[in-house]
């Protein structure tokens, strides 16, 4: 009979886990390569091993910290080639990979039925199959945070054996995991802060950190000796440009449900926000719901803990590592001043996913009163995996949530381009165009600079005709047509040129400018 119980209990899990792998292949080729996935191509378009790992040093912007992902990515492309599939098959197989290295650490820990729930929320997640479907380095970040993770949580086991191994596995995966992303530090740091403040034990404290401390050496090093590391304000980023309460909230609800749940991005960008979000009320008010309803239970299931002198469950600590993540998370963003966004604090599922089903009371011989709560918490949970694939369903199939399409507006260019007519791009990534197979539009980036400073340029049409050799149609190309103050761009070209149509594809303007006639 135990058996039958088990193989009953793996059966649903292999489901789970096939569920995992649909979500995160399903129409992984739909939507084009958008702007940062270039960036990836770009900073893994090297020959060989020797010339990327030399490449990522010098790397014009913050991917600089993040280096190891380019140059799996360009071995990766070696073996499977860079069609949209192969290149978001890296990300779609390590997100499958967090999923089973976290259910496998939670049954560890807390046992069947926690794991399963952990495994369920993962595998539902819009955040995680978001970014096991894009060509960026969170992915892999994430399984290795995951692996890391798994061998630290010997600790918290209870009459484990012989931690030697397991010790040194977390200290390697710790500095790989600060050589693929450096936020990885700050996820590494309060591991550590949450390990002495919850366990205190400073002699078994000591024999895991100076091992990883020792390794994490190296590329601590390699950062600090980047071009630009002393002067962070030579790297670009994107700056803080809203409240840092708004960044907060973004954060937490692009984490908790992704961020195609509520109002779009595309949408934010406007003046118009606290309507857009009104209009989005019912949405916003069951995750807030939701959301309350699964931390008042935790709160519950701690002060439980604290009542019967169990400061140091497994509970508190994952507690403990997701408040202070959080907050070095908030630290970075406002001492740096970084648009904070939720792919920057990627590191908090992976404990979140080990703590929410806490507040599920799993342990058998609870009270009747205990048990309603455990059962309101339930169905908490089961709405924010609900919620989750909602999310889902817009991201696959809601064109409002669609990222940069390059493939649609090369498309165009090719189709409307002629002897008379050029192509002039202000804003956009020239590898993604080269990608879909436009080699001959005109990189007008610098123009493009200073239009989006809000700096007139009377001379502007003049730079344009001289540069596509006075064509007699101008087709000006723009990606993020929100970064350019609105209307600067047709009255720049008014002096030479008038506005003849204009074309609107996700994240894309085209305008037709046919030259005046004298």
């Amino acid at each position: 009979m135990q058996n039958q119980r088990w193989s009953k209990y793996y059966l649903f899990v292999f489901i789970v886990i096939s569920l995992s792998v649909i979500l995160r292949f399903f129409m992984l080729s739909k939507q084009s390569l958008w702007y940062d996935e270039g960036l990836s191509l770009t900073n893994s378009d090297v020959s060989t091993l020797q010339e990327s790992i030399a490449k990522v040093r010098y790397i014009g912007n913050s991917d600089r910290f993040q280096p190891l992902y380019f140059i799996v990515l360009f071995l990766w492309r070696q073996v499977f080639g860079e069609s949209e599939f192969a290149l978001r098959s890296l990300s779609a197989i390590l997100g499958i990979g967090s999923s089973i290295v976290i259910f496998f650490t939670a049954l560890r820990i807390y046992g069947k039925k926690h794991a399963l729930w952990s495994l369920l929320i993962l595998t539902f997640s819009s955040f995680c199959v978001y970014y096991s479907q894009e060509a960026r380095i969170y992915a892999l970040a994430m399984f290795i945070a995951s692996l890391q993770l798994y061998f630290f949580t010997t600790v918290l086991v209870k009459n484990e054996g012989n931690q030697g191994i397991s010790i040194w596995l977390f200290s390697i995966f710790t500095a790989i995991g600060i050589f693929t992303n450096i936020n990885f530090c700050f996820s590494t740091t309060a591991l550590c802060l949450s390990h002495i403040a919850i366990y205190r034990n400073l002699r078994q404290w000591l024999q895991w950190w100076l091992p990883a401390a020792f390794l994490s050496l190296p590329p601590i090093l390699y950062y600090l000796t980047l071009p630009g590391a002393t002067d962070p304000e030579s790297i670009s980023v994107s700056r803080l440009g809203l409240p840092i309460i708004q960044n907060i909230i973004f954060v937490l609800h692009g984490i908790l449900v992704g961020t195609t749940y509520g109002p779009s991005m595309e949408q934010l960008r406007g003046n118009d926000r606290v309507q857009v979000m009104l209009h989005y009320w019912p949405q916003i008010f069951l995750l807030l719901i939701v959301g309350t309803v699964i931390f008042l239970a935790l709160i519950k299931v701690l002060l439980r803990h604290k009542k019967n002198n169990r400061e140091k469950h497994p509970d508190y600590f994952f507690a403990s590592l997701i408040v202070m993540a959080f907050l070095l998370g908030l630290l970075l963003a406002i001492v740096t001043k970084l648009n904070w966004v939720p792919r920057h604090s990627y590191y908090l599922w992976l404990p979140l996913a080990m703590l929410i089903p806490s507040a599920l009371s799993l342990r058998p011989g609870i009270s009747s009163k205990r048990y309603g709560v455990s059962q309101l918490a339930k169905i908490a949970v089961i709405s924010l995996i609900v919620l989750n694939i909602y999310s889902l369903f817009n991201y696959y199939f809601n064109e409002n949530y669609q990222k940069d399409d390059y493939r649609s507006a090369v498309q165009y260019i090719i189709k409307n381009r002629s002897s008379s007519t050029q192509s002039v791009f202000l804003f956009g990534n020239p590898r993604l165009f080269r990608y879909y197979g436009d080699t001959l539009s005109l990189d007008g980036r610098k123009l493009g600079d200073q239009l989006k400073k809000g700096i007139t340029n009377e001379n502007m049409a003049g730079k344009i005709q001289k540069l596509t050799n006075s064509a007699d149609t101008v087709l000006i190309v723009v990606n993020r047509d929100y970064l350019f103050p609105k209307g600067l761009i047709e009255k720049e070209m008014s002096n030479l040129y008038n506005l003849d149509s204009e074309v609107s594809f996700a994240y894309f303007k085209i305008y037709r400018f046919p030259k005046k006639r004298t």
